[in-house]
């Protein structure tokens, strides 16, 4: 608007110039030569001086404006304009001091940006030269990086183990050049594959219970790629981002060799124990019966097999008795005796090799065919018993297989098998010696006085059933009968004035016939029995309330046996015939004992006897009245 204003009064300016010069030209035109002349100069002089004062009028504000645009770019923000000659141009100057103004404030603000940018320069520059350190450590790290990756490469290509590397859901993420070797696979192969692929059904719960952290280190059963059993031992660490698993590392060390060489050093270490255990077992004086069985229980359970049998050689009817059994099917009928063909018998007594056969061809009770079939049992293993050069028995091993890796073993086995029945013949024929020995000793105590004669022997049969009804194995139950017949064995070195005397014996003769449990223990020391039998026949006098003799012992200081001798001898002396009174009837010889428990008797023992006579009554009438009648 300023420069259309500017140019509208510049316009009338000119035109009214234009219009007096052309005024004045006119007049010039129109007089005389003298008058041209004056008009002439004064049109000049009047356009001289109109031109300088119009030129200068118009050019005092541009020149203004140009030193304060000079003043402005030199820097001076601060200059100010002042144009006041007419309204356009005051306009100006307010416009160029505004701007100023404007460029001022920029100018700061350019100022303090400057100093700023300059500033941050200097920093960068720092931060620059930093860098430029950081970098040459960068370089020097990762120079090294390279080589430590070089080297663990070359530590994870050539180690022996299986390294592997899965995420959260067990896919296979990196896995080392060594799986080639163990598991028949390249990395590329698996790379991407679930790691449930490649182990067994059993290791995947325990992989999945390393992922939880339950378990850091354990076996794991890797599969080929042919389908073999790789064993090994794996450690592993969960990996994770911030509190996240992501994953799992684990490193697998094959034990498949190491394995199978410490089971079969289990295997035989346990052969070794079951010999061992076997031979103890023979040599513990036990029942042939409780032996057998106990082996054969044994030998089922080491070579994992569902039924074992011994059987005896009858040579008179050429069959083979039942003698034990042992095994899971133990409890399914089992025939007491079996006959072999003429051709295996032969075979078993002449060659006495081991024989293989199959379930069809070896007899056996026809009930047990289902069991036998829903386990699988198809052979039998048949070990012959041989003693001496002479086959006494068989052996049997029942078995899903047609071969039994542990011949050795069943040899030693059956061997002591065969020694332990020899044995048991033997001892049964001592023992009978032995018994036979002390029922001499006996009889020639009571042989002295009619009517003693057959108390040891009703007092061991007393004894024996006491025992039986208290629950004593057979072991002990047959110590018992033993001790029965002993336990006046001390009597012999009783004086037969002291021991035969019709009346009633003086303090001190009572006190020399308290010896006789003493004098019993003196006289079978040097025999070795057992001790529980010494110790019945020695304290078979004691009483439960401490009154008893030769030790005072009372209540649970007293061993059972003795207690149990104690009150079958009291038992039989009180129904027993005697030349100064007759013998009580068993009714009230037991109100009679019964009346003295927890005093002279054992409370248990005398419990045991008044079972027997409420349910078997009888068998005490029977060890009563057998006696009687031999003595009469």
């Amino acid at each position: 608007m300023f420069r259309k204003e500017y140019r509208r009064k510049l316009f009338l300016v000119l035109t009214g110039l234009s219009a007096l010069v052309y005024f004045l030209s006119l007049l010039h035109f129109l007089s005389g030569t003298e008058r041209r002349l004056f008009i002439g100069g004064l049109i000049l002089v009047l356009s001289v001086t109109l031109s300088g004062l119009l030129a200068k009028r118009l050019s005092e504000p541009v020149e203004k404006l140009k030193e304060g645009v000079k003043r402005v770019a030199e820097g001076d923000f601060s200059y100010r304009l002042e144009l006041k000659s007419s309204q356009e141009f005051k306009e100006l100057s307010e416009n160029f001091n505004f701007m100023a103004e404007r460029l001022a404030e920029a100018y700061d603000k350019l100022k303090e940006q400057t100093e700023s940018l300059i500033k941050q320069n200097e920093e960068l520059q720092e931060f620059n030269a930093e860098l430029e350190a950081s970098y040459e450590q960068l370089e020097a790290l990762t120079h090294e990086l390279e080589l430590s990756e070089r080297k663990y490469r070359f530590l994870v290509e050539n180690i022996r183990d299986i390294l592997w590397v899965t995420d959260k859901e067990f896919k296979i993420e990196f896995v080392n050049s060594r799986v080639v070797r163990y598991l028949n696979y390249t990395p590329q192969e698996l790379i991407g594959e679930s790691l449930f692929k490649i182990v067994d059904e059993e290791s995947k719960d325990t992989l999945k219970n390393m992922l939880e952290g339950k378990v850091r280190f354990a076996e794991i059963g890797f599969r080929t790629k042919d389908g073999l059993l790789v064993l090994t031992e794996t450690q592993v660490k969960r990996l994770k981002v911030g509190e996240e698993i992501i994953g799992l590392q684990g490193i697998s060390r094959d034990i498949t060799e190491t394995y199978y060489i410490k089971k079969q050093i289990e295997e035989k270490n346990n052969e070794i124990l079951a010999i061992s255990d076997v031979g103890r077992l023979i040599i513990s004086g036990s029942d042939m019966k409780e032996v057998l069985e106990t082996i054969v229980e044994k030998i089922a359970g080491l070579l994992n097999s569902p039924l074992c049998t011994v059987r005896e050689y009858n040579a008179a009817s050429r069959k083979f008795v039942l003698l034990a059994k042992g095994g899971e099917l133990k409890n399914y009928p089992v025939s007491e005796e079996i006959r072999l063909t003429e051709k295996d018998i032969e075979e078993l007594v002449t060659s006495k090799e081991i024989k293989i056969k199959d379930v069809d061809e070896f007899p056996h009770s026809e009930r047990i065919d289902p069991i036998f079939k829903s386990r699988g049992v198809y052979s039998v293993v048949v070990v012959p018993l041989i003693f001496r050069s002479e086959t006494k028995g068989i052996f049997t091993v029942w078995a899903s297989t047609n071969t039994v890796k542990n011949m050795s073993l069943l040899r030693s086995v059956a061997s002591a098998i065969s020694l332990a029945m020899e044995n048991s013949k033997l001892y049964e024929e001592i023992k009978k010696v032995y018994i036979k020995t002390i029922e001499a000793l006996a009889y020639a105590i009571e042989a002295k006085d009619v009517h003693t004669k057959g108390h040891s022997m009703r007092v061991s049969q007393y004894a024996a059933l006491i025992g039986e009804y208290m629950g004593f194995p057979r072991e002990k139950v047959e110590q018992l009968r033993i001790a029965g017949i002993l336990h006046d064995i001390g009597k012999i070195g009783i004086k037969d004035s002291i021991l035969l005397k019709k009346g009633k014996l003086t303090v001190q003769e009572y006190e020399i016939m308290k010896l006789h449990p003493e004098i019993a223990r003196k006289i079978l020391a040097p025999i070795d029995l057992p001790k529980e039998i010494i110790e019945a026949v020695a304290k078979h006098h004691e009483r439960y309330d401490g009154k008893g003799y030769p030790y005072g012992l009372k209540g649970e200081e007293i061993p059972k046996e003795a207690a149990i001798l104690g009150v079958a001898d009291a038992f039989d002396a009180m129904t027993s015939d005697r030349a100064y009174r007759k013998g009580m009837s068993i009714e009230e010889a037991i109100n009679e004992v019964l009346k003295n428990k927890g005093t002279q008797f054992h409370p248990d023992v005398v419990d045991a006897l008044i079972s027997i006579y409420i349910n078997e009554r009888h068998r005490l009438e029977e060890i009563k009245n057998q006696v009687l009648e031999s003595a009469s």
